[in-house]
């Protein structure tokens, strides 16, 4: 169905009053968050674009929904500042999209993911009404926060037009490293170390083995870390930092890695008919991996995040269902983009009663 091309507010209320469904779309950067039939009209905000606000020194940003994240960060790191929950895709996604899909990468293990950061939205409602949530300042006691309940919402409680987050400054060194592991086991049991340390890392995933060719020798699991801070500080903090791991943990072997851009893009080098992310916490992460073991997957966030790409998504989805987890398909071409055990909506299905009594938003 071809999309019908948003340019205000009162355009997107006409669309939902006119409409019996209204499915809303940006770049169309996460495939598998489109449906494929059901003869919902396909609202693009895409065009509702650009930086209404800017306050530096407030630590605030107010933009339209279908700003392209790779817009914003450009702002923000002409004042040395960035999105502390580290948007995912930034070189296609909008910030609209990113917020009703939940995305933060690698980079949110320091300071915490969307919901941490939004403080206020402009939305309109599946009766077609316009109003605002939340705030544009950081001090704010509003009651019910509905603009972080629009964190992970896929678009089906409002249709969100303007976006305000707090923003923090970054800094302008980084250092990552690599530590490896024999077994699941060893590593998992670094995290927790490295994660009660007084160490502040930027950013801490995993990766599986890579397929070992035949006669050689597994290279077994690495934990990438990655610190930031200034050049006059950051050689001396990681040196102390590599000789706590060794000292603490079972690592096998410690190598420093180029800053290339791919590195912390947890979605790099996934190739498979569907992209998955899957939310979970580190002991759920043997369970897991053993079911999927032939997907190539890595586990972000300390291991509390799991991204696979699978040609089989009914086996996944049956290895989901078998640990209690569900997750959510970002790319491919899918039935439905959740996945795996069923959701407990009561609070949910209270909000979208408020907010979409006719069930117009899809």
């Amino acid at each position: 169905m071809t999309a019908n091309t948003l340019r205000g507010t009162s355009e997107i209320q006409d669309c939902v009053r006119s409409n019996e469904r209204v499915h809303v779309v940006g770049n169309g950067s996460k495939s598998a968050l489109h449906p494929q039939s059901g003869g919902a009209a396909l609202a693009d905000v895409s065009a509702l674009s650009g930086i209404v606000e800017y306050q530096p020194s407030e630590y605030t940003v107010t933009v339209r929904a279908g700003t392209p994240v790779a817009e914003i960060a450009a702002a923000l790191a002409e004042q040395g500042q960035y999105l502390p929950f580290d948007p995912l895709l930034p070189d296609c996604a909008t910030i609209g999209g990113t917020v009703a899909s939940n995305l933060s990468g690698s980079r949110r293990y320091r300071y915490g993911g969307l919901r941490d950061f939004i403080l206020g939205a402009a939305v309109v409602d599946g009766a077609g009404r316009a109003f605002r949530v939340g705030g544009k300042v950081v001090k704010n006691s509003a009651g019910f926060d509905l603009s972080k309940f629009l964190v992970g919402s896929l678009g089906q409680y409002a249709i969100m037009t303007e976006l305000t987050f707090k923003v923090f400054p970054d800094v302008p060194r980084f250092r990552s490293l690599s530590f490896r592991y024999e077994q699941l086991d060893a590593a998992l049991d670094a995290i927790a170390t490295i994660s009660g340390s007084a160490y502040e890392l930027d950013a801490l995933d995993l990766l599986p083995p890579p397929p070992a060719n035949k006669g050689e020798q597994a290279q077994g699991w690495a934990l990438m870390a990655r610190l930031g801070g200034f050049a006059e500080t950051l050689p001396q903090r990681a040196e102390r930092f590599v000789e706590s791991v060794k000292r603490e943990t079972a690592t096998m072997e410690v190598r420093e890695l180029d800053e290339a851009d791919e590195l912390w893009n947890p979605l790099a080098g996934l190739r498979g008919a569907a992209v998955v992310k899957v939310v979970l916490s580190p002991r759920q992460v043997p369970a897991l991996d053993a079911a999927i073991k032939r997907s190539q997957r890595r586990y972000g966030v300390g291991g509390n995040v799991a991204w696979v790409a699978t040609d089989d998504l009914a086996a996944l989805e049956r290895a989901l269902l078998d640990a209690g987890l569900r997750g959510l398909c970002l790319l491919g071409a899918v039935e439905r983009p959740i996945i795996g055990a069923p959701v407990e909506r009561q609070l949910s299905a209270r909000v979208k009663q408020v907010l979409d009594p006719q069930r117009k938003l899809v």
